[in-house]
């Protein structure tokens, strides 16, 4: 399980998140849903020690006092910011190697892209010339050949074509069967698609309604 104990991010006297609480258990999605500003993506960031914070982060019942990227990946924990953060003038091929951590690339590759068989034609290719489902497609793909345990979605279906949005869904949903845990935010969007076991809703930084074990 990863756990989150009285979290708070601040920047200057702006609270950004206020004394969260939430857990993501193994082989479940939990959808943390929230209008643009209301802290969703400070309280990804303060899980893997991107930004400050106050408060406790434990994985599998180990508390970590200083976190960073590195250290939860090593963890199990995976990020995959909004906005993509690919590598523009890099192939996808080479944007996927990237996302390898200890595990085989050759192995997980062709593992993550069964997952994903609409990139196979598009690995040659720079990762600017994807669209924006590709590109989603490909940053999603790009955490997956870490192998995490958990995994952090930050706005995985903004701007995205439904059919785009529908492949990201049931990946979500096959790698939730595999036993993976899924945190994924978005603007009252992940409810809709109906694939959360829990739910969240943050405002202004504060949890104002959650529902456990939707599914």
């Amino acid at each position: 399980m990863l756990e989150i104990k009285d979290l708070s991010v601040n920047y200057a006297a702006l609270r950004a998140v206020n004394s969260a609480n939430l857990k993501i258990e193994k082989g479940k999605i939990l959808a943390l849903e929230g209008h643009h500003g209301a802290g969703k993506t400070s309280l990804l960031k303060a899980i893997i020690g991107a930004v400050g914070s106050v408060g406790e982060v434990s994985v599998d019942g180990l508390t970590l006092m200083n976190r960073n990227a590195a250290s939860m990946l090593a963890l199990g924990v995976v990020f995959v910011p909004e906005g993509r953060h690919l590598f523009a003038s890099l192939s996808s091929r080479d944007n996927l190697k990237f996302g390898a951590a200890v595990c085989g690339v050759a192995e997980n590759f062709d593992r993550v892209l069964a997952f994903f068989p609409e990139l196979i034609p598009m690995l040659d290719k720079p990762a600017f010339a994807l669209s924006g489902g590709q590109a989603q497609m490909l940053a999603f793909a790009r955490g997956l050949m870490a192998s995490p345990d958990y995994l952090l979605l930050d706005e995985p279906l903004m701007g995205l074509a439904a059919s785009s949005a529908k492949r990201i869904c049931s990946v979500a949903l096959k790698l939730r069967a595999e036993g993976i845990g899924i945190l994924i935010t978005g603007q009252h969007t992940i409810s809709k698609q109906n694939i959360a076991t829990d739910y969240i809703i943050i405002e202004n930084g504060v949890i104002k309604w959650r529902k456990e074990d939707a599914k």
